[in-house]
């Protein structure tokens, strides 16, 4: 059956990736979990983990259950390592369809020399696969979800506008200066998952004291949308400040020209 583990995810797999060993090891350690060999999982955990228990290896393992599983697939495979040593960590994101419900495991593996340990290593139940969970539908949602896509149009359009108006007032170099800042998001980039609803800042950092947000940020184009690691859509934005400020002045400017009935009285 462990053998089976491990090629059921395999046969579902694309093109070998650079991530290709923490696949491997995630979907080796599952295999370990599911034969409930507890020992040969725990010499994969990294010691800042502490001492897991058997009672909770044990809950895992229920998770993953005794049947073989009708299917595996890996979602995704992301991370950052030093080009020189190839230390670093790497998120690998594993989907096992089983009887009746499907099971994510999400791993966070750190590489230190020749040495691959899990610093985290994650099982959830979904009664659907990611693929239908994560399907983009626009009915349904909460007041949350469409007042954070009402936003984002409106950040979209007001952009468009302040571009139309820079290609029509100016011509030269300044008209394409203009069209290319006034897409730039000078603010931290706030995004919301469009399936559960979650926010969250893009460019904040997590260090002993709490997460750290930046006061100035950059994105370009300032608002788009995208697909988190397990492939939930997202939607974000960052407020494009250069595209603002230019319809407010455009704004302000035309109210301060006199009209053509003014100038002869």
């Amino acid at each position: 059956m462990v053998l089976f583990w491990a090629s059921a995810a395999l046969a579902a797999d694309g093109p070998v990736s650079q991530y290709a060993d923490d696949i491997a090891l995630t979907k080796a350690t599952i295999s370990s979990l599911a034969a409930k060999d507890f020992a040969s999982v725990r010499n994969k955990l990294d010691p800042t983990l502490g001492q897991i228990s058997n009672e909770k290896l044990d809950q895992m393992s229920n998770v993953m259950g005794a049947s073989e599983p009708i299917s595996g697939e890996t979602i995704s495979s992301t991370g950052a390592h030093n080009f020189q040593t190839g230390d670093g960590s790497s998120r690998v994101i594993l989907e096992y369809g089983l009887t009746g419900k499907w099971v994510v495991v999400d791993a966070v593996v750190k590489t230190q020399g020749a040495s691959k340990r899990f610093i985290g290593l994650y099982l959830t139940v979904n009664t659907l696969p990611l693929r239908e969970l994560n399907a983009f539908h626009l009915l349904g949602k909460g007041p949350i979800q469409y007042l954070f896509l009402s936003a984002w149009i409106a950040v979209i359009g007001l952009t468009g506008l302040a571009i139309a108006a820079a290609f029509r007032r100016h011509s030269g170099w300044r008209r394409w200066a203009l069209i290319v800042v006034m897409p730039l998001g000078l603010t931290p980039t706030l995004a919301m998952n469009w399936s559960t609803a979650q926010t969250w800042v893009m460019e904040a950092t997590s260090n002993p004291a709490g997460n750290v947000v930046p006061v100035v940020a950059f994105r370009w184009p300032m608002a788009l949308f995208g697909y988190a690691a397990t492939g939930a859509p997202f939607l974000y934005i960052s407020a494009p400040l250069i595209a603002f400020g230019y319809l407010i002045w455009s704004w302000s400017s035309s109210r301060r020209r006199p009209s053509l009935a003014d100038q002869f009285d």
